[in-house]
């Protein structure tokens, strides 16, 4: 991963000094997974973190719409696009004006997100990141060949513990859930 240093904000700054967690999911995640995926990320969201990601598959964008009023956690959009394109909605406004979100972009001028800027901009979050959630990962799609090409770096790897990530997990990886996330995540 090349992990380029230029980059646009939008938002706290000071978010990108603190304890950070990325989140993904497979576009095509199993409905299945969304109850289980959302106990954790409740339960993230009680915690002094910041809570990071593209927030464009579907599981993600569900997370996102159930993040409660009085959150503790801090969350930062990496974008696939022209920061200048952005539009923040009410609830995002909000978040900034509480200096709890961050919207960062690598330095692009696209209006529209293509493959090459979903490249950049996780180059970017990668490099930013040390701690990586995986929620669901669809076999040999993107974020399992990400996977492959972080494990052995200096990433800490969790999958959301469910039946569906079982052959993801090993001896590099935590399985995490809503009971045992705040000890692991802090250790």
């Amino acid at each position: 991963m090349d992990g380029s240093t230029v980059f646009e904000t939008m938002g706290n700054v000071e978010l990108l000094s603190q304890r950070k967690l990325a989140l993904f999911a497979s576009r095509k995640a199993e409905k299945i997974i969304y109850d289980s995926a959302l106990e954790l990320f409740l339960k993230l969201c009680t915690l002094p973190i910041t809570l990071t990601g593209g927030w464009q598959a579907p599981l993600e964008k569900y997370l996102i719409k159930h993040i409660p009023q009085n959150v503790q956690a801090h969350f930062a959009y990496y974008l696939a696009k022209d920061i200048n394109q952005f539009q923040p909605t009410d609830f995002q406004r909000r978040l900034i004006e509480q200096q709890k979100l961050l919207i960062i972009a690598p330095g692009l001028n696209e209006k529209r997100s293509s493959s090459n800027a979903v490249k950049k901009r996780d180059e970017l979050l990668f490099a930013q990141v040390s701690k990586i959630l995986f929620l669901y990962v669809e076999k040999n799609g993107r974020l399992e060949r990400y996977f492959r090409q972080l494990s052995g770096l200096n990433y800490q790897f969790y999958f959301l513990d469910h039946p569906l990530n079982q052959s993801f997990m090993g001896d590099d990886v935590v399985a995490l859930n809503a009971e045992n996330v705040a000890d692991l995540i802090f250790s």
